[in-house]
């Protein structure tokens, strides 16, 4: 007997978590500033003496980076995605890399289409589109557009630290694009997420 009342306690408190979530107000999102990377983030070039930015590295590039069918067959680090819940938003790229050099490491740069324009897509934390990785790379953003008929045009760049001079698509230049739609959080996805952070 005390065991089913428990659980009805535990079903009842769960749905009273999944409803208030329901009539939450819905997330805002910061629409990112248009053109290149206006950050201070800086890449040290092993084999010269000075620091490059990467707004430097995207005008040099401009015309490989953002040009509208740009895209490459090079696999250099297979790059996949996920959502992250709680948030509506939020969605977290990662790669596994089995080819690593400690002083070598893979640069991925994130970028997102707003207006017909790629912009940089920075990682919610780091506050940067730039992920640096040896064996492994990670970054957590948040996407534009929600709604199934609403497409999120994201643009991954990788390439290694020491070709920065000389980046050739197809060579040593990753380009992979993603078309990503998606919608809110359904009432019984929000239930059995919190279900299992409950018993977890």
């Amino acid at each position: 007997m005390a065991k089913k009342v428990v659980f009805w306690l535990v079903i009842i408190f769960v749905l009273l978590v999944a409803s208030t979530s329901v009539f939450a107000a819905e997330t805002d999102v910061e629409t990112s500033n248009i053109g290149f990377t206006q950050d201070k983030t800086i890449l040290a070039v092993a084999d010269a003496d000075k620091e490059v930015s990467v707004s430097d590295i995207e005008k040099k590039y401009s015309e490989v980076f953002f040009g509208e069918d740009t895209e490459s067959d090079l696999k250099i680090v297979s790059i996949d995605y996920g959502r992250d819940y709680p948030h509506e938003m939020r969605h977290l790229f990662y790669g596994q890399i089995n080819d690593f050099d400690v002083n070598n490491p893979y640069i991925m740069l994130m970028y997102i289409k707003i207006d017909g324009t790629y912009v940089p897509l920075k990682d919610v934390e780091r506050k940067t589109n730039m992920t640096e990785g040896v064996c492994y790379l990670k970054t957590a953003v948040d996407l534009e557009y929600i709604g199934l008929n609403k497409v999120n045009e994201v643009r991954i760049i990788v390439f290694r630290k020491n070709d920065i001079d000389n980046l050739v698509l197809n060579e040593n230049l990753q380009v992979t694009n993603f078309d990503i739609t998606f919608r809110r959080w359904n009432f019984i996805e929000k239930l059995q997420f919190e279900l299992k952070n409950l018993f977890n």
